[in-house]
């Protein structure tokens, strides 16, 4: 399971829970339909055997950090995924970079979470008690 994401939705359609291919080399499906759900939570397996475990959030998000040669030669290299939930009723991101081996916690005001500025492709959650932790 390492390096995929299962996420859990809200409510009973079916399937009440999505896993993700590898996303080192495949599309984890963000932007399609199937994650126009509300969302419950969110794991992610680490190749350790650990999971990134989120849920409770107002909002969850995803994305990749990559980089290309100022040329723009060469291929695009992931250095990191992200993910992040909006804790509920709150102006704050939980932030999760996973990269260089290595998981790195952090938070950030709403709407400035990515070098001072917004992201995109927020995706709904479920406002509960909100959890953001490492689960072995």
């Amino acid at each position: 399971m390492s390096w995929r994401i299962r996420v859990t939705f809200m409510g009973k359609l079916s399937p009440k829970t999505y896993i993700t291919p590898d996303i080192r080399h495949k599309n984890p499906g963000w932007a399609d339909e199937i994650f126009n759900r509300t969302i419950e939570s969110i794991e992610f397996f680490l190749p350790t055997g650990h999971k990134l475990v989120m849920s409770g959030m107002e909002q969850y998000n995803f994305f990749v950090e990559a980089s290309q040669s100022i040329k723009g030669t060469g291929c695009v290299k992931i250095k990191a995924f992200w993910f992040c939930g909006k804790l509920p009723g709150k102006d704050i991101v939980e932030m999760w970079r996973v990269g260089d081996g290595k998981v790195i916690r952090d938070r950030k005001p709403w709407g400035h979470e990515w070098g001072g500025g917004p992201t995109r492709g927020w995706k709904a959650g479920s406002s509960g008690k909100p959890v953001a932790m490492i689960r072995k």
